[in-house]
């Protein structure tokens, strides 16, 4: 079954409504795992570190490796860069440019920040590693193996995070997911666990059914959709814990939210969609400039940091709004046949 329709409009309903049911069902699948995790006795710095941090790359992760299953790599690379640009651009320009100074800790400057562009760099070796020996821009199923790899060790290393290392808003945060999963039953967090997951899998394919039809119809290639469209849609999680994070002046977990939740994307999304099927960064180019795209907003935000010490400044903000504008100008020429 195709969730889609002859209809342009009817189609742009259905695809938000994919949306809108995937980040509901990412939700509830988190809720659900830590509810079980706190079940084992989890500790609450644990469920916040790691659960939080991989709950917000669940969308793009759902959609990204189901796609990966139904041959369709042109979504995922579009999926997960347009979403990696979009987070740091958009997303961090907006809480920058709305708070007007954004104050981040030296952890943030000296490990966590060069982790995220270390991974960038190495998904940049892999693709061209790969056209040497094999001739076609793509990550294959070793790259993916040690982009997964990686993952893993990322998540343990979280899980080692001393507790002193953490800020007071990731405690609250932490704590806050382990409160609100305190009463579950076993029956209760399976079932949430199941239902969510149903709402993934559906939200997903409405989704990539609805944006490859699109593409089809307005003969546009799919990756500059999913760079766009799908990048904004399934950014939506970051947005909101970024906004969530300027009010409440949690600083360090709006910034730490978009750096944690990039990594995330590439090494568990990039990773483990590669060993389903080598991910192909396409032949029309757009996948290319488009992770150069990536590289110099990842590289601009180091460098932001690195020169304004401990705040991001509404300066560097505008800076990131217009390197969006860049980067959707790029993108949106295809609409209009250019």
């Amino acid at each position: 079954m195709e969730f889609n329709t002859p209809y342009l409009l009817l189609n742009v309903v259905i695809f938000i409504a994919g949306l809108a049911v995937l980040i509901k069902g990412s939700d509830w699948f988190i809720e659900a795992a830590a509810g079980i995790a706190r079940k084992y006795n989890v500790s609450e710095l644990t469920i916040g570190l790691t659960l939080v941090s991989i709950g917000t790359a669940l969308p793009e992760w759902a959609s990204s490796l189901y796609a990966a299953f139904a041959n369709h790599p042109e979504f995922i690379v579009g999926n997960i860069v347009g979403s990696i640009t979009t987070n740091i651009t958009l997303i961090l320009g907006i809480g920058v440019v709305f708070c007007g100074c954004l104050f981040f800790s030296r952890k943030l400057l000296t490990r966590d920040v060069l982790i995220m562009f270390g991974v960038f760099l190495l998904t940049a070796a892999l693709v061209f590693a790969y056209k040497i020996f094999s001739g076609t821009y793509q990550i294959g199923r070793i790259g993916g193996g040690i982009l997964t790899a990686i993952a893993v060790w990322y998540c343990w290393h979280l899980f080692r995070q001393p507790e002193q290392e953490t800020s007071e808003c990731e405690l609250e945060e932490a704590h806050r997911l382990a409160e609100a999963t305190r009463n579950m039953s076993f029956v209760k967090c399976f079932g949430l666990l199941f239902l969510g997951l149903v709402m993934v899998v559906l939200g997903s394919k409405a989704m990539l059914d609805t944006v490859v039809w699109s593409a089809a119809k307005l003969g546009v290639p799919t990756i500059v959709i999913s760079m766009t469209v799908v990048a904004f849609g399934s950014s939506v999680p970051e947005l909101a814990v970024t906004i969530a994070g300027v009010t409440k002046k949690c600083h360090d977990m709006a910034l730490g939210n978009v750096i944690g939740s990039n990594t995330f994307n590439i090494l568990l999304i990039f990773g483990t969609c590669s060993l389903v099927r080598p991910v192909s960064f396409g032949s029309t180019g757009a996948g290319m400039v488009n992770l150069g795209i990536m590289l110099v907003a990842g590289a601009a935000l180091v460098a932001l940091m690195y020169v304004c010490r401990d705040r991001l400044k509404r300066s560097g903000g505008i800076l990131l709004l217009t390197m969006y504008a860049v980067f959707l100008a790029y993108n949106c020429r295809h609409f209009f046949g250019a």
